[in-house]
């Protein structure tokens, strides 16, 4: 599996006191930093965000991916991470009409405040946009690998901080990744498929985060058919995924888990 802990410089020991109704003991606990970074697109300021520090590469290709600016590896020329700066700089063949269809013009404008994927997704949902995987799960195989991402010796455990998204063929975790934001680790989970011409289609997304409607959107985009997370969907997230046919299943436990859209892609 790919992954490694973060690096040093996102984390760090800080005093505290633990208190119980009896009694008060100084300790010392871990806390995550976050990182104001920014993506820039062939030259030109295009997100600011709250992040931790580290992954950047995939957190950066992974969000242009997602939100339609990139459709193709051989578009991506260029990946270059300044961690001094805090600055990830992406050179990318994209046409104009693209650029213009993703709305960079309104990013660049507005600071890079604005998401459009889940615009983009209801515009294609309504014109019969479909998850094209024929991807059937097990249901001991969604819970067991749903268990397996919940006990992942991540930084959660440590800060009960971070957001982790994952990828999985279905046996293993293929990437894992954390950050301070749900949508900033799904990123990089996608810029790591992307990076790596993983197929995801046939791969299963984990998130620790809620199912929302942008979150859905993401997957969608990719084309990734079952989304699993421990917590719950808004309505609206399993409305969009009934729609296109991708199965959420959420509250995913060791003894059981809930299955929200899509019910014909797990097995008994």
């Amino acid at each position: 599996m790919n992954y490694r802990s973060a690096d040093l410089m996102c984390t760090a020991r800080r005093p505290c006191r633990r208190i119980t109704p009896a009694a008060a003991a100084d300790t010392t606990v871990t806390l995550t930093h976050e990182t104001a970074v920014v993506l820039e697109l062939n030259g030109r300021r295009l997100l600011r965000t709250q992040c931790m520090a580290h992954d950047l590469e995939q957190m950066a290709v992974g969000f242009m991916v997602c939100e339609g600016f990139l459709q193709d590896r051989r578009e991506l020329r260029d990946v270059r991470v300044d961690q001094s700066a805090a600055t990830v700089t992406v050179v990318a063949d994209i046409p104009e009409t693209r650029l213009q269809q993703a709305d960079i013009h309104g990013r660049l404008a507005s600071g890079g405040g604005k998401t459009g994927v889940i615009d983009w997704m209801q515009g294609r949902a309504a014109a019969g946009y479909r998850i094209q995987s024929p991807l059937v799960v097990p249901s001991a195989r969604v819970i067991a690998i749903g268990e397996t991402f919940n006990r992942f010796g991540g930084l959660y455990r440590e800060t009960r901080f971070v957001h982790s998204a994952a990828l999985s063929d279905g046996e293993t975790l293929l990437y894992h990744a954390e950050d301070v934001g749900r949508h900033n680790a799904v990123d990089k989970a996608v810029g790591h498929g992307f990076l790596h011409g993983i197929d995801f289609q046939n791969c299963i997304l984990l998130c620790s985060g809620r199912f929302s409607l942008e979150m859905v959107s993401k997957a969608a985009r990719m084309q990734i058919p079952v989304y699993i997370s421990p917590a719950a969907p808004s309505v609206e997230a399993v409305a969009l995924a009934d729609r296109i046919g991708m199965c959420l299943v959420g509250r995913v436990r060791a003894e059981d888990a809930l299955v929200y859209s899509a019910v014909w892609r797990i097995s008994a």
